[in-house]
């Protein structure tokens, strides 16, 4: 467990913006135990190494440096074509608790099944351990048979900051979690993304150009009367005038008309009243001292409204029914077999007692017989004190191919 936890320092200070931790922040190793269901009775291709091959393994390890992020990414894209290839489903979850603070039920399912252990680490005498509830919606959306996988769990605790992570097989180990990350590296991290996002936009800004100023034309008037302005010397001075005269009357009408055009440029916002399109007449806005009378008294309620409104209102708790569910009744729950005859229920009964004598902790507690329903006879075995200790025994059960199944009595 000491060299689990100096790969746990190694896996999370290679991040760069993570806190640095040391083996002492490392603390509560334990177990894991999660539910599963596959398609067969039979285990699947999974090899389970040795203990010996994992402490020899850790002992070569020990006093190497680190696994750098270039070696722990290029590890990984070794085993992204198997990640690929598309192969059918013949394991899945049951349980849908979420007990690792950012990561959810998915992750951890597929965690579990590329680097679970099989066989348990560890023993409950010498290690904490945890045992995730199974989910029996979903135990039983998949037929199949029950079991269980196994994952090492570590805590991280530095200053008033902690998280969780699990670990897998694999040399080093796999591991999977939340890194605390460190507060100072973040801000760096930020203030430099937010410098190449400003860079960035003031390169690619356009820049603005000023626009060119038009010369207005001259207008036609000014250009006629350019060259009647300065008659030759030798003309008489009658002329000229007469000429001034000419284009003053010419540029006259043009000014005129242009006056139009320039007051059509402006909108027009004043109001103007028009005809409703629903046909109502509205009397005019006049000012009136004569109170407005009402046309008509309010309506009376209608029967039917006034039901509707009591209707409405919540009735009264009743004090009795408020005392029952204060009170709940305890649920009892049992292990039956699948309905049969009755020599059959009592050898199912039989190979049920033999497998309670392992996995309970005082089987004579128990009550065992075989009960007639309208569907046969069935083998039971009651009381069990809560849900949880009755699943986790079925699971035994069925996993020695026993067809039993948890009920409330």
């Amino acid at each position: 467990m000491e060299r689990l936890a100096e790969q746990i320092v190694d896996w999370h200070n290679r991040h760069p913006l993570a806190r640095r931790i040391a083996v002492g922040d490392v603390h509560t190793v334990g177990v894991v135990a999660l539910p599963f269901v596959r398609a067969s009775a039979e285990a699947g291709a999974v090899v389970e190494p040795v203990l010996t091959d994992i402490v020899s393994a850790f002992d070569a390890l020990h006093g190497s440096p680190p696994l750098s992020r270039w070696a722990a990414w290029k590890q990984r894209l070794k085993h992204l074509p198997d990640l690929l290839k598309r192969r059918p489903r013949t394991q899945w979850r049951a349980f849908s608790e979420k007990f690792l603070p950012g990561l959810s039920p998915a992750q951890v399912e597929r965690f579990a099944l590329a680097h679970g252990f099989a066989e348990a680490p560890a023993m409950p005498e010498s290690q904490p351990w945890r045992v995730i509830v199974i989910d029996e919606t979903l135990a039983s959306s998949h037929s199949g048979w029950p079991f269980e996988l196994y994952l090492m769990t570590a805590g991280i605790d530095v200053g008033s900051v902690r998280t969780r992570v699990l670990a897998g097989r694999g040399i080093p180990s796999e591991i999977i979690g939340r890194r605390l990350w460190d507060p100072v590296r973040l801000g760096v991290a930020v203030t430099v993304l937010a410098l190449l996002v400003a860079v960035t936009a003031w390169t690619l800004w356009p820049k603005r150009v000023a626009e060119p100023v038009v010369t207005p034309p001259l207008p036609a008037a000014s250009a006629a009367s350019a060259p009647l302005s300065s008659p030759p010397a030798s003309a008489p001075s009658a002329p000229a005038s007469a000429a001034e005269s000419a284009a003053t009357a010419a540029s006259a009408p043009e000014a005129a008309a242009s006056e139009p055009a320039g007051e059509a440029s402006q909108p027009d916002i004043r109001p103007h009243l028009v005809e409703r399109t629903d046909g109502i007449k509205r009397p005019p806005l006049l000012r009136s001292d004569k109170p407005v009378e009402a046309s008509a008294e309010k309506p009376e309620e209608k029967p039917a409204e006034k039901a509707s409104a009591t209707a409405s209102r919540p009735e009264p708790v009743d004090p009795r029914l408020a005392k029952l569910a204060q009170s709940p009744d305890k649920i009892v729950v049992a292990l039956v077999g699948p309905p049969s005859s009755k020599a059959e229920a009592e050898a199912l009964l039989a190979k049920m007692k033999a497998g309670l004598v392992a996995v309970h902790s005082d089987p004579n507690a128990l009550q065992a017989d075989v009960i007639q329903t309208p569907e046969g006879w069935r083998a039971t075995v009651w009381p069990f004190p809560s849900r949880e200790q009755a699943q986790l025994i079925n699971a035994t059960l069925v996993a020695r191919g026993l067809k039993t199944k948890a009920v409330n009595f």
